[in-house]
């Protein structure tokens, strides 16, 4: 990926959409995490507490005190654990003066009683953090103190056995739900992707409007961009009619005026109809130059792309038929399918332009090369003095008036080529004439 499109991707709507999503997710993953985890602790406190609970609840039962004060428990508790030693699970009945039974599990150590409201406290045996809670009875005429307690690290053993399996199953959630949330904006992104397709395939010609299918939140869009194009190819409507009318009033009049001027000539009067003549010509070709351009400036901006190859027969075709007396050789040399973004119309008068000129100076031989973004046009006459290379795009500059034209032809396709955003280039063609190069930005 290039640093212009990871710039591009970084302002894309479907980035920013993504990332949010991503944010989002991890987000509620953790405080998902850290409410169940702290919801577990709580719920499994509770039933370990429980637990030990039925444990002072059955020591409590089992405990007789014999005449002597001294308390005994004449058979073991039911969890085993009490019976190995420091195996965590510990209890311990207190008979005072130092009358004390104890589990085996709790070797030589001894419980300390802190309190005997029944509140869990915590203590000590040997290493380990207790848990533990003591009740005070009196069984069978003696008070005794019955403690049950339990290593802490049994309990956050589970916590914890708990919480690596609750973060490898909330990392696979989140995974799950990021994949989700890629997919739904990708799927919601989808309309938009297709609109953008549609409008390259508007720039490109293919069709005149724009699709009118799209989610409702995008219709007003298409509604007003269709009328819009509907405006803009009313407005090139008129503009080619209004063009046509001014062309026929033009003409006519000086039409007129021309023909004056002969009857002049004949009357004798050869130099101001010489004078009417030329200057009738001159405003006959600023006419038509003017024409060409007000034609070119309504079809500017459609963003059209035109296939060369069927256009270039045909035009081949008129200019065999245009100098049929001449025995020009046609070489055309294109790209498979090579298209140029410009109109059908404005590039048949680009081409027809240079095709004609080359024919004019040619000796036999006329050369038509295409590429991506552009073609050239050679022939193999005389070509143009490189110090008249730019004179020639100058309106109405004719270096020969012998030959027949306007003056008109390079200048127009120059002027043509700034409408279509393209560009024309004059230069020395290696068969020995003139090459002229037309070329386009590159598409995007």
């Amino acid at each position: 990926m290039s640093m212009g499109q990871g710039l591009r991707l970084r302002g894309s709507l479907q980035f920013r959409l993504i990332v949010g999503s991503a944010v989002g997710v991890v987000l509620a993953v953790l405080l998902a995490g850290l409410f169940i985890g702290n919801l577990y602790r709580i719920h499994t406190t509770e039933r370990f507490q429980s637990e030990l609970d039925h444990h002072l609840s059955e020591l409590i039962a089992m405990t007789r005190v014999d005449a002597a004060g001294m308390p005994r428990i004449p058979q073991p508790l039911s969890d085993p654990q009490f019976n190995a030693r420091h195996s965590g699970l510990y209890w311990q009945v207190d008979g005072g003066e130092g009358r004390i039974a104890r589990s085996v599990s709790l070797g030589a150590d001894r419980l300390a009683v802190h309190s005997d409201d029944s509140a869990w406290e915590t203590g000590r045996a040997g290493d380990q953090m207790l848990l533990q809670r003591s009740a005070r009875v009196t069984l069978d005429g003696h008070e005794v103190v019955a403690t049950i307690a339990s290593a802490q690290e049994l309990l956050e053993e589970q916590i914890s056995h708990f919480w690596s399996d609750l973060a490898w199953s909330m990392s696979a959630v989140g995974l799950l739900l990021l994949a989700g949330a890629i997919a739904l904006v990708r799927f919601g992104l989808a309309p938009v992707r297709r609109l953008g397709e549609e409008v390259d395939r508007l720039r490109h010609g293919e069709v005149a409007r724009l699709d009118p299918d799209v989610p409702t939140e995008f219709a007003p869009l298409v509604e007003r961009l269709n009328a819009l194009l509907a405006a803009q190819a009313q407005l090139i409507s008129r503009a080619r009619t209004q063009s046509g009318n001014l062309a026929h009033n033009l003409r006519t009049p000086l039409a007129l005026i021309m023909d004056e001027a002969e009857q002049l000539r004949l009357a004798g009067h050869v130099e101001t109809a010489d004078f009417l003549l030329g200057r009738s010509a001159l405003m006959q070709r600023q006419i038509d130059y003017h024409l060409t351009r007000a034609a070119a400036g309504g079809t500017r901006g459609a963003g059209t792309l035109t296939e060369v190859a069927p256009l270039l027969d045909q035009i081949i075709t008129a200019m065999k038929r245009l100098h049929a007396g001449r025995d020009i050789a046609f070489e055309v040399d294109l790209p498979p399918g090579l298209r140029l973004p410009c109109d059908r119309g404005d590039l048949a008068e680009i081409l027809s332009n240079l095709i004609d000129n080359a024919c004019k100076w040619c000796r036999h031989r006329v050369i038509i090369t295409g590429a991506p973004g552009g073609i050239e046009v050679r022939d193999d006459g005389k070509g143009i003095a490189a110090a008249n290379l730019q004179a020639v795009l100058i309106p109405g500059t004719r270096l020969d008036p012998e030959t027949p034209g306007t003056g008109l032809g390079l200048a127009a396709t120059a002027d043509l080529l700034k409408f279509s955003g393209g560009e024309l280039t004059l230069g020395a063609a290696s068969e020995g004439g003139l090459s002229a190069r037309v070329s386009f930005a590159e598409e995007r």
